[in-house]
């Protein structure tokens, strides 16, 4: 029988220790020491490990180098649609198509200029002879806040006027600042063409000619018989030396000039309502300080709040030279907020108005 394995160790290791003394040893050394431990060989020598093979060589990919930042061109500029000159007429309207409002100047003698706020296709300000017209052509769908109003004693351009620079979209003002914007005025929001009024509000017209600021020229309008139920204005009786010069204006403001001054020429180009006096301080107007709800204004401008409707009426504005000049001269128009005059309008979106303004009181004025 083959002897087990731990046995077979044990011979292996007593056969060895005699080859060692068959060697030359001192066989004492064989002996355990007297204390009896046995003494532990000494360790082995630790195999020399070969040095490790040289880690293979990484060929990193060519990376192409970073071209620099392109240099960035800015594009051409662009050219602007050319501006019409002054006066110039737009594209030819639609076949077919009718004026919403005509501007007729019946001043035989001076050449009067129509201003209008930015969103009226067509220039912002029109030139128009002595006896002569424009037509202004509104889109079929409509557009809201739209306001006209005339301008005197202007440049080649139509800026720089005696009369009318009160501001606005694509006008200038003179030297000593705008006017103020009491100017006659011709005010609407054109509704949507072929659309029935009396069924939607969308193809109705909103339209007036307030005189709530003030007045610069007389002027008449006509409405055409697409709005039957409409009140032609006549104002053409309107003078500005019919303006207030002696206007009461409350204890602590007392007896005013209504009549505006054009600083540069000191001739008269307008006259103020009792609000615009009181609270319009362009050209050096002292009085118009005040905000127009303060106490010295708010029975004369009658904003909502303070002051109801039926609190402006039986107030002291209703009394004043000014609005019993406006309700003689200017029927159916606005001279002060809450007015129980007609003011506002309203007639079918295919309702063309004619707008034929006048001359001033003294057409020497506004000769350039």
């Amino acid at each position: 029988m083959e002897a087990p394995t731990w046995l077979r160790l044990i011979l292996h290791a007593a056969f060895a220790g005699s080859l060692l003394c068959l060697q030359g040893c001192d066989p004492k050394s064989m002996l355990p020491p007297p204390n009896g431990t046995l003494p532990l060989p000494p360790p082995a020598p630790l195999p020399t490990l070969p040095p490790p093979a040289p880690l293979p060589t990484l060929i990193l990919p060519t990376v192409p180098p970073v071209p620099p930042p392109a240099v960035l061109v800015p594009p051409p500029p662009v050219t602007p649609a050319a501006t019409p000159a002054p006066g110039s007429a737009l594209a030819a309207p639609p076949p077919g198509s009718t004026p919403r409002l005509i501007v007729k100047n019946i001043c035989p003698d001076l050449e009067m200029w129509i201003a209008s706020s930015g969103n009226v296709a067509a220039p912002r300000n029109v030139p128009i002879p002595p006896n002569g017209e424009y037509k202004y052509y509104i889109p079929d769908a409509g557009l809201s806040s739209t306001r006209f109003w005339p301008k005197l004693g202007c440049n080649s351009l139509g800026q720089n006027c005696v009369m009318g620079s009160s501001g606005g979209d694509g006008q200038d003002c003179p030297q000593a600042g705008c006017a103020p914007p009491i100017d006659s005025k011709f005010e609407a929001s054109f509704g949507v063409k072929g659309v029935d009024c009396a069924k939607d509000n969308k193809g109705c017209d909103w339209w007036d000619t307030s005189a709530v600021d003030g007045y610069s020229l007389p002027y008449r309008v006509e409405i055409s018989s697409e709005c039957p139920q409409g009140k032609d204005i006549d104002c053409r009786g309107l003078s500005l030396s019919q303006c207030p010069s002696n206007e009461y204006l409350g204890s602590k403001i007392g007896q005013q000039d209504l009549k505006v001054i054009e600083p540069a020429t000191k001739k008269v180009v307008g006259c103020y309502s009792p609000c615009g006096k009181l609270s319009y301080s362009n050209w050096l107007n002292p009085t118009g300080k005040n905000a127009p709800n303060s106490e010295i204004a708010k029975m004369y401008c009658c904003p909502t709040p303070p002051v109801s409707s039926e609190e402006c009426r039986t107030g002291p504005v209703e009394q004043t030279a000014y609005v019993k000049l406006i309700h003689q001269y200017c029927p159916s128009v606005y001279g002060y907020a809450y007015d129980d005059a007609v003011g506002l309008q309203v007639c079918p979106s295919g309702t063309t108005y004619t707008w034929s303004i006048g001359c001033p009181m003294d057409p020497q004025v506004f000769t350039t």
